[in-house]
Formats: C-alpha cells, sequence, structure tokens
C-alpha cells in the first residue's frame, strides 16, 4: 500500500511537472529568470539547463552620465532558429521598452521586485539572429558600475518545451559616470547698495551655456526668478557677468543662479551668506541715471522716517512741469521713472520734499 502511494505520488508530480513545462511555454513572456536572481534560474520552463547552442548577446555603450537614457539591443542566435524570446533586468538603473521595438513589455515578478523586459510575443527569426532593441536608464548616482542581465530562448514553436533551446548572456557592464559641468564657476559675490543688490559672477571656463536665470530667496525653500543673462556660450577664458536686483524691501534673501546649457541640462551655484536690505538712517535724493538721457531716466531716494513724500520736475525757469511722486511712505528706498520725450532738449531740475528734509538735483534730456 505504501509503495502504491509512493508510486502514485511519482506519477502525479512527473505529470504537474509536464503540465507546468507546456503551460509557462506559453507565447507571452516572463520575468524573474536572469542571473540577477540566481544561477539555478532562466528559461526552466523550456529546458532546465542553459545551452551553448544559442548564443545571447547585449550591445550597447559601456558608459553612460547619470541619468541618461541609451538604446541598447539583445541579439539571439542559435537552437532551434524559428522564434526566440528574452528577459533582461539591471539592478540599479532601469529598462524600457524602445519605440523602435514593439514586441517588449515592462512587468514585475511581484510587486516591488523590480520591472524588467520581456517578449508580449516571440519574435521571428529571418536570418541567422534574432535582435530585441531596448532602452536603459542611467541612475542618478555617479561613479558606480551598474549590470545588464539577460536571457534569450531559441523555439521550434511547435506546441511543446520540447527541442527549444536557452542560454544566458554574459552580464553587461555598464560605468555610470558624473556629467562634467558646462560651467566652471570660478566668482560669485554680492554688492548692496541702498535696496539694490548688484550680483557679479565670473565663469573661468564654458561649453554650451545657453545662460544663467537668477533665483532670489526671502523664505525658506522659496525661490523666485529674478532675472536671466545671457550665456557666452563657448569659453575657455574667464568671462564677467553682472545683475542688479532691485527695489527691495528690507529683509534678508539668498541668491543662487541656475546655469542652463544649451540641451536643456541645469546646474544651481549658491551665492554664500545672506543679503540684507535695511531702512535708511537718512534721508537722500540720488541723481538721476542715466544722465543725460533720452527719453528715460531713474530717480533713486531714500525715506528714513514715515511722512508725505513729494517729488516734482521743474524746467530751467522754475516751472513745474510734473509731479512724480504725492504719497506717504514707509521708511525704505525708493525709484520712480520720469519720462521726457514730451519736454525739448535742456536742464530739468527735480526737487524731494518730506518733512523737514529738501533736496534739489539738475538733470540733463538731450536728444
Amino acid at each position: 500500500m505504501k509503495i502504491s502511494k509512493t508510486i502514485y505520488s511519482i506519477l502525479f508530480f512527473i505529470f504537474l511537472t509536464a503540465l507546468y513545462i507546456n503551460l509557462v511555454a506559453f507565447d507571452d513572456g516572463i520575468v524573474g529568470f536572469t542571473k540577477k536572481n540566481g544561477s539555478k534560474v532562466g528559461c526552466v520552463c523550456h529546458d532546465f539547463s542553459p545551452d551553448v547552442r544559442v548564443t545571447v548577446v547585449i550591445n550597447g555603450p559601456s558608459t553612460l552620465f547619470v541619468n541618461d537614457t541609451a538604446v541598447y539591443t539583445l541579439r539571439v542566435s542559435g537552437g532551434p532558429a524559428i522564434e526566440a524570446g528574452c528577459n533582461i533586468a539591471t539592478n540599479l538603473g532601469n529598462v524600457y521598452p524602445s519605440y523602435l521595438d514593439t514586441l517588449l513589455r515592462r512587468d514585475e515578478s511581484f510587486p516591488g521586485s523590480g520591472f524588467e523586459l520581456t517578449h508580449k510575443d516571440p519574435r521571428a527569426f529571418a536570418g541567422p539572429f534574432v535582435e530585441f532593441t531596448f532602452k536603459y536608464a542611467a541612475p542618478s548616482t555617479p561613479n558606480v558600475t551598474d549590470t545588464i542581465y539577460a536571457n534569450g530562448n531559441s523555439v521550434n514553436h511547435d506546441g511543446t518545451s520540447d527541442n527549444d533551446r536557452w542560454n544566458y548572456a554574459e552580464n553587461f557592464i555598464i560605468s555610470i559616470i558624473d556629467r562634467p559641468l558646462p560651467v566652471e564657476l570660478s566668482s560669485f559675490t554680492s554688492y548692496v547698495t541702498g535696496n539694490n543688490v548688484e550680483l557679479k559672477w565670473t565663469t573661468s571656463s564654458e561649453l554650451n551655456n545657453a545662460g544663467f536665470d537668477i533665483e532670489r530667496s526671502d523664505i525658506p525653500g522659496i525661490w523666485q526668478k529674478a532675472g536671466f543673462k545671457e550665456g557666452y556660450g563657448n569659453s575657455g577664458t574667464p568671462v564677467n557677468y553682472t545683475f542688479t536686483d532691485r527695489n527691495l524691501s528690507p529683509g534678508k534673501y539668498l541668491y543662487r543662479l541656475k546655469q542652463t546649457d544649451i540641451n536643456g541640462h541645469f546646474a544651481y551655484f549658491n551665492l554664500d551668506g545672506e543679503v540684507t536690505i535695511t531702512n535708511p538712517v537718512e534721508f537722500k535724493l540720488s541723481q538721476n541715471y542715466p544722465n543725460p538721457f533720452n527719453p528715460s531716466t531713474k530717480i533713486s531716494y531714500e525715506i528714513a522716517n514715515a511722512g508725505l513724500v513729494r517729488i516734482n520736475v521743474y524746467d530751467i525757469t522754475g516751472k513745474k512741469i510734473t509731479e512724480l511722486v504725492n504719497k506717504v511712505q514707509s521708511p525704505g528706498s525708493y525709484s520712480i521713472d520720469f519720462n521726457g520725450s514730451s519736454y525739448s532738449s535742456g536742464a530739468y531740475f527735480y526737487k524731494i520734499e518730506t518733512g523737514d528734509f529738501k533736496e534739489i538735483k539738475k538733470m540733463f534730456l538731450l536728444k
């Protein structure tokens, strides 16, 4: 009785094994069977052992920059050479179907195991080999090596796993390197004048430099674009840049440059320390700039105490021609534009009055 049960158990196991082999030797591919998962796996649904009569080769770049994507191929040859399938996996990066190859799909063995590639349908041999095309996306960590694993099968597509053959590809090693910065910054400084911040920076070299976004922050983690400076492009010698951020309210500010190259890659350069804008300690009326001017010029002034501020413009005879400011203003630094397009060339005067402070300056409109 015991012997009969043992025989039945063996026969039942053989039946299940045969049923499994024939069921899983289906057209749609499976994942989780490369050397990434160990040396005792592979296309066991077709045969339990790899076969040297099948050659599987991965081709593509062996060095990539971080976050770059490149196209690779997997070539299968030998064996019955009627149809072929594959399983492709990687350690650190990611693999994706290429738009050049519609027979690959992305899947996981189980949730969280990592996505791999396999065939939707076997690819027919049209010559001595079959080739699958896929994309590999490098990780964001530099100075590491990644591995692409793969296997390929060569089958006769007769509905059974008999005479099907498969083999592993040699592991394909990829060196992931850091992307060289298109711009080397040698200095980045700031200067405060009133409520204006002048930023100066120098590049020691440039490669495909499209330009710089100047970004400002007065709230931690929140950045606003303050302006843009076009890049020089390509240079092996120092290039100097300046940018003035004007009319800032009192407070503390951080600055950074977002340098972008012509391919859209970018890098950040931070200004060391905070920039502080304080309230003026005295009243001041600055000389207009530019002077002479045509047709517009800027008049800057500083208010030490809150109060009514008036700024008027007069012609050479002392006649008031326009009023620029007439309102209550808080302590701070301000500027106002004067447009002289409606007036003739000559000398003009502008006067500020606020509390006990009064001051007059001369400017020249030159058309």
